[in-house]
């Protein structure tokens, strides 16, 4: 379930962009005007050199090539931590996603979580809803008018969870049922396992939508890198002198790490509407590059598509009729 979450996203999505920049610069600029606040003064910022404002300062005043250093070491560790960042973006939404171990206290907050999930799904399952009594007339109106607002928001948090009879299980947290709620639908309506059907759905697309599908990957990997850094920010809490001052640092780090989230959950959102539509209008290129026959109608997709699936995985039983291939190249048809 693991590579399932991780392969929706990293393949397509850009290592690096501005957008991943500024979150890593606000990081270590919001570090280095704490350390001048609190260590320099006005036109002396290493005033009173202490760790960690020591080591800067004393190869600042290594003239003339300790500003040089001290330039070059900076843009050093800036680039050093982007590239680390970047790369770990990957492994951080896997956790973001569920991804806690198996060690008895995940497993607890595992059962605990999805236990949670379970209710709220259950709670959000469509089900008629009936005005108060009394209600009449314009009261009545007014009352359908503001349920329509619930029933679309219940309906949107609904998608985002894969069903009971669904093979997909339960994950515990938000993000991570949105993104399997995207595999879950797929083959619920389409038949197509994403698990070995998407890497080949993507080279199908064209140029145009296929980097409208990286920019929206991207832009989640930007928004978990923002997350790692509000998370990262609380670090900065050691060179600031005070335990008022520490609890203020580390209050609004954590108000920022809820904003974050939040931010977060609404581009996996956005992303998986955006999976979704993409399914829903080039499924067909998906079955034309593979040389597999799309299906007739409606009523065929679901079959077509678990074909197309197990033949993809190598697990199409050997006892099974032959499936045809029709390669658009040539015209011609094999088995």
């Amino acid at each position: 379930m693991g590579d399932l979450v991780k392969g929706l996203l990293e393949p397509i999505a850009k290592r690096w962009s501005a957008v991943m920049g500024g979150p890593l610069l606000l990081f270590w600029l919001a570090g280095a005007l704490v350390v001048l606040w609190m260590r320099g003064s006005g036109t002396h910022p290493c005033r009173a050199p202490k760790f960690p404002a020591g080591v800067p300062c004393t190869i600042a005043t290594q003239r003339p090539l300790g500003p040089i250093v001290l330039t070059a070491a900076a843009t050093a560790i800036v680039v050093m931590s982007a590239w680390a960042l970047s790369a770990s973006a990957g492994f951080a939404l896997e956790v973001l996603a569920g991804r806690w171990g198996t060690s008895r206290i995940a497993l607890a907050y595992t059962r605990h979580r999805m236990a949670r999930h379970h209710a709220r799904r259950s709670d959000l399952a469509p089900r008629r809803q009936t005005p108060p009594a009394g209600l009449n007339g314009e009261n009545l109106d007014a009352w359908n008018s503001q349920n329509g607002w619930r029933a679309t928001r219940r309906r949107a948090a609904y998608a985002r969870y894969p069903r009971v009879s669904d093979p997909q299980h339960l994950l515990p947290t938000t993000i991570g049922n949105a993104l399997v709620s995207v595999s879950a639908e797929a083959r619920r309506t389409y038949g197509l396992d994403l698990a070995v059907c998407w890497d080949p759905f993507v080279k199908a697309l064209e140029t145009p939508t296929r980097d409208e599908l990286t920019a929206a990957a991207t832009r989640v990997f930007a928004r978990v890198q923002g997350l790692v850094c509000a998370a990262a920010a609380a670090l900065w809490a050691i060179v600031v002198p005070g335990v008022l001052p520490r609890l203020l640092w580390v209050a609004t780090c954590a108000l920022l790490v809820w904003g974050a989230h939040r931010s977060l959950r609404a581009g996996v959102d956005a992303y998986c509407r955006h999976v979704t539509g993409l399914f829903t209008v080039h499924r067909i290129r998906l079955y034309r590059a593979l040389g597999f026959t799309p299906p007739a109608t409606a009523q065929d997709e679901e079959s077509c598509g678990t074909t197309l699936s197990a033949v993809l995985s190598r697990s199409l039983p050997t006892s099974s009729p032959p499936v045809p291939y029709v390669w658009a190249s040539s015209g011609d048809s094999a088995t």
